[in-house]
């Protein structure tokens, strides 16, 4: 066998192995965007309520927490101290944010305040939907305004700011387009 049978062999081996890894992979890439979406499927939100209203311009947490130690009891019994309810610790204005934005959930994958974005925030997903795909509805029993949901819901659309400006946390946002004016 001389170098040019040679090489055409090893043209045609090299042809074969390429198209049996094609077929390979086309077979493995639904498989593969189906694990991609599982982590998504899996923390399903149901049962959220529309909220109502328009939105709020300019929220900021001190706005958020003062409407939750007034209208609900998790800034006073459920989430203070060290031994808060799931970690979380709302009892304190100042320091309250940096346990909630960009945090990672103890119970979940998703993030407890995603800035920009309260649909895949915990946070609101707990208050506003019946089954929030992680654990029960908060406060126990539901219950929580609806105002205060849409209130939640704006200062997490807009970037859930709101801390010490000396201090900041850490978020990935990036101001909207211009339809931050309307709930999606």
């Amino acid at each position: 066998m001389g170098p040019q049978a040679t090489s055409s062999r090893l043209l045609q081996l090299v042809v074969n192995q390429t198209r049996a890894f094609a077929l390979n992979c086309r077979m493995r890439i639904p498989i593969l965007i189906g694990l991609l979406f599982l982590p998504l499927a899996l923390h399903a939100a149901t049962g959220c309520a529309p909220l109502p209203g328009t939105v709020t311009p300019n929220v900021r947490w001190p706005q958020v927490w003062q409407a939750l130690t007034d209208q609900s009891s998790c800034t006073q019994n459920c989430h203070v101290g060290d031994n808060g309810s799931a970690g979380l610790d709302l009892s304190n204005l100042t320091n309250s944010i940096y346990f909630l934005v960009s945090q990672q959930s103890q119970q979940s994958s998703l993030t407890l305040v995603d800035a920009g974005n309260a649909r895949n925030s915990l946070f609101f997903l707990k208050v506003n939907c019946t089954a929030p795909g992680v654990g029960a509805q908060m406060p126990p029993g539901g219950g929580m305004p609806a105002t205060l949901q849409a209130l939640i819901y704006d200062w997490i659309e807009q970037g859930a700011y709101g801390e010490n400006p000396e201090d900041p946390a850490t978020r990935d946002f990036i101001f909207k387009d211009g339809a931050e004016s309307q709930r999606r």
